[in-house]
């Protein structure tokens, strides 16, 4: 395994490190939505942004190894996540892929420069893993369609102008075959948005509303009802988090200025098997990243080293090293809001909102039934030996 990077690789590393050295905001700084929406628009300006999207889009048009390092050192500078990450991620790719030419010159544009934020609308409070079951329903009613149903742990629909959300406009059929997503202006009449307050303190999360809501035929995202099911198992086969840079910069400085910092340096000799056992996990989580972006060069795939399955170790491992973090600070950990939290209640903070991170995106029950399913030895057995072979992955060790 050659783990050496071309001088042009190396060449690149060193201007993004330099960019990120100088630009990067302070932590907690970004407290506005012009503030998000101007941090945004700075690494679009850099040439850092839309890493995978074509140039002739606006975006940074970067190779694959490109795309690996700039995450590593985004995740090394612990650069704050853009407003828009989700557009960017896939309500973008989905509009280039399925979109009319008249969609992608109205939408593609603002979602880089962050002049319009979207939010997604899969998750039902009866349907989200299994985005097949959404109940939202779309009539056709002349040019329209007439939209009624309810969304859940929608993040940032209060802040959002569109709305990437998924209907069921048909019941006959596979489930799949009777779901479209529609391009939703969030101002339409409505549309109700309630903010749901988190165990961390924070509302990022949202349940939204439709009642009747009128949204013209021609937004829907692949320009023809019914083909939802295509874009969205797209998306959720490559965007989950699970790029080489997962574990590059996880861990906090063990100087601590606060009163607890003598004890926790203590507490952190003590736990010393711990530390070493979680950099090792995260070892092998960086070196299987690097294998799953091996066969994507090499244009192969490996089931048990996609993204999917990626998205599963990286996501406990987060869960352990803030576990890990709380374990360390002791009391302290504790303390969130407070004048005394060290790290200004950072770990208490990440610790709550990892909670999250084996439910969000797919739960890690659905993501190990998509590792078996995706395996051809397994994928055309019966029922019984599907439910065997799902048993297996999930004893097959987190960190593969």
């Amino acid at each position: 395994m050659d783990l050496s990077y071309t001088p042009d690789e190396e060449a690149f590393r060193t201007r993004v490190r330099a960019w990120l050295t100088e630009n990067v905001p302070a932590p907690g700084t970004l407290r506005t939505l012009d503030e998000m929406r101007a941090w945004q628009r700075k690494i679009h300006a850099a040439g850092f942004l839309g890493a995978a999207w074509p140039k002739e889009y606006g975006g940074a048009g970067l190779s694959e190894m490109q795309q690996a390092i700039l995450n590593e050192e985004l995740a090394r500078a612990r650069a704050p996540l853009v407003v828009n990450a989700m557009a960017i991620w896939w309500v973008g790719p989905a509009i280039m892929r399925y979109g009319t030419d008249e969609q992608k010159q109205r939408f593609i544009a603002p979602i880089l420069t962050a002049e319009e934020i979207w939010a997604t609308g899969y998750s039902e409070p009866t349907s989200g893993s299994d985005m097949a079951a959404a109940r939202t329903r779309a009539v056709r009613d002349g040019d329209v369609y007439v939209v009624n149903g309810q969304k859940i742990w929608t993040t940032y629909a209060h802040i959002s102008d569109w709305f990437f959300v998924l209907v069921r406009t048909s019941t006959e059929g596979p489930k799949w075959a009777g779901l479209s997503l529609l391009l939703m202006d969030l101002k339409s009449p409505g549309i109700d948005i309630r903010p749901i307050r988190q165990i961390d303190g924070g509302s990022e999360f949202n349940e939204v509303f439709m009642t009747d809501v009128r949204v013209p035929g021609r937004r829907t995202s692949s320009g023809r009802k019914g083909r939802a099911g295509r874009s969205s198992r797209a998306r959720s086969s490559t965007s989950a988090p699970g790029s080489p840079a997962a574990s590059a910069s996880i861990w906090p400085s063990t100087g601590s200025r606060t009163r607890c910092g003598v004890r926790a340096r203590e507490r952190m000799r003590a736990s010393g098997s711990g530390i070493a056992e979680l950099a090792t996990k995260a070892a092998i989580v960086r070196y299987s990243g690097m294998r799953t972006l091996t066969d994507s060069l090499r244009g192969r795939m490996n089931p048990h080293l996609s993204c999917v399955a990626m998205k599963l170790s990286s996501t406990q491992l987060t869960q352990e090293f803030s576990e890990m973090a709380m374990e360390v600070l002791g009391p302290w950990a504790a303390l969130m809001d407070d004048a005394h939290a060290p790290f200004n209640g950072r770990w208490a903070r990440q610790y709550l909102g990892d909670r999250s991170m084996t439910i969000a995106g797919g739960t890690s029950e659905v993501q190990r039934n998509i590792v078996a399913q995706a395996d051809p030895r397994t994928a055309a057995r019966p029922r019984r030996g599907e439910r065997q072979a799902i048993d297996r992955c999930r004893r097959v060790p987190r960190y593969l």
